[in-house]
């Protein structure tokens, strides 16, 4: 009955480190299937509250995105006005310039962009509150056309698939090996 119930247990291992790779594999490639034109930092960032002089969005990409003439960012606003901004694409950055603001309130942008690694356009959008009296942005360097390091990392679930694989390993040799099987029978002397 015991080697039964551990046969019955090591299948169950077994299955569930085949389910546990199988995923790990899928969250892979789904972040890279995923991951086109992926906004590392922006200023003004995504939420919050400037003053001053604000009279561009900066946006820090991943990946580098592709000149092309389609490319934009437009401001939407706070009663509603959408305007295309005058966009400029130098590697991981891209700048929306436009008049200053003036009028305190939310506003959003929002970004169409062709990504240079794989050629898929991407949209998304951002909020920002503008306040006259608050603190101005916190403008990103010329560096960031370079990339800060988004590129050439490990990310979390290819890091979860190089611990899982081994580890899924070294259970299944332990659960599989074979092992000696202590005697329960008296020795004959």
């Amino acid at each position: 009955m015991r080697v039964q119930t551990r046969k019955i247990v090591a299948m169950v291992v077994a299955i569930a480190i085949v389910l546990a790779l199988l995923l790990s594999l899928l969250a892979v490639f789904s972040n890279t299937a995923a991951a086109h034109a992926e906004m590392r930092r922006s200023a003004p960032k995504p939420g919050q509250v400037v003053g001053g002089t604000v009279d561009r969005v900066e946006m820090e990409f991943r990946e580098p995105i592709q000149p092309h003439d389609l490319n934009g960012a437009a401001l939407q606003y706070p009663d509603g006005t959408r305007i295309l901004t005058a966009s400029t694409v130098d590697g991981h950055l891209v700048r929306g310039r436009f008049d200053p603001l003036t009028e305190p309130g939310r506003y959003t942008v929002i970004w169409e962009l062709l990504d240079q690694s794989d050629g898929d356009w991407a949209t998304e959008e951002f909020d920002f509150t503008y306040d006259p009296a608050a603190t101005p942005p916190e403008w990103l360097p010329e560096s960031a056309a370079e990339g800060s390091g988004g590129e050439g990392g490990i990310s979390g679930s290819t890091l979860a698939l190089v611990v899982i694989i081994p580890v899924a390993v070294a259970l299944a040799a332990w659960l599989f090996w074979p092992r000696k099987r202590k005697s329960r029978r008296p020795s004959r002397r």
